[in-house]
């Protein structure tokens, strides 16, 4: 009897071995489709996101060129350093008040400023437009931090202009439309893939596959929130 035991012992357990290499197998196979399927859609969104923010750049650089007193502080500090490296040494001290003189928005101020980028070689719209250009990315730098103040006044910029997130998003999704599409096919192909994986695990195993199952939905409701959270912070700044 004790040699029969034996290898009926180790029969079962060498299926048990079998079915945990198999069960180790499809979740690997599992995980890395579902992967995947996750790297595609957070490119997309990671895609719309950075296109959405450079639209909201673009729109900060016009609201600075309309509005020179948005910008007037910062535009006084940049042009004095531009004067403290240009300026030859006996002259650098006076780039502060150089920079004051020329940053005020009147026609004797306007004259200056011309006159002392022309005698070190620059020009000012371009000195003008890099001003602005910098500004425009420091607040949307501190957009993005959820600064109190840059945050309020982004906000009432895109309420006066009548702008949004949204329509920030909606021409990013304009402009790459072609490229997006791809992604969302090569996503399709993987959700395809997923699922077909799972439905053959389930034909197999039906309790093994329905507990995969769960865990992948349960994986999939986790990243639809996060994206969510993304959309409704994007929209709530709008």
């Amino acid at each position: 009897m004790v040699g029969g035991i034996i290898p009926l012992r180790r029969a079962t357990s060498s299926r048990y071995d079998g079915r945990l290499e198999q069960e180790s197998a499809f979740i690997a196979d599992v995980v890395s489709s579902e992967w995947e399927v996750l790297r595609w859609r957070r490119l997309k969104v990671s895609l719309i996101q950075a296109l959405a923010l450079k639209g909201l750049e673009t729109f900060l650089v016009e609201q600075l060129e309309s509005n020179y007193d948005l910008h007037a502080e910062h535009f006084e500090s940049y042009l004095a350093k531009i004067l403290q490296d240009k300026l030859p040494e006996d002259q650098a001290d006076s780039a502060e008040m150089l920079a004051a003189e020329c940053a005020p928005s009147t026609d004797e101020a306007d004259a200056k400023f011309g006159e002392v980028l022309r005698s070190i070689g620059l020009n000012s719209d371009t000195v003008l437009d890099d001003a602005r250009a910098q500004k425009a990315k420091e607040l949307l730098q501190e957009y993005g931090r959820r600064e109190p103040e840059t945050v309020r006044l982004v906000d009432e910029l895109l309420t006066a202009t009548r702008a949004s997130m949204d329509s920030f998003m909606a021409d990013a999704l304009s402009q790459q439309l072609e490229y997006i599409e791809r992604i969302d096919r090569l996503t399709t192909i993987a959700e395809e893939r997923r699922n077909g994986m799972l439905a053959e695990i389930e034909r197999r195993r039906a309790v093994f596959g329905a507990t995969l199952r769960r865990n992948v939905q349960e994986i999939e409701d986790g990243e639809f929130r996060v994206i969510d959270a993304k959309r409704a912070q994007g929209k709530d700044t709008a």
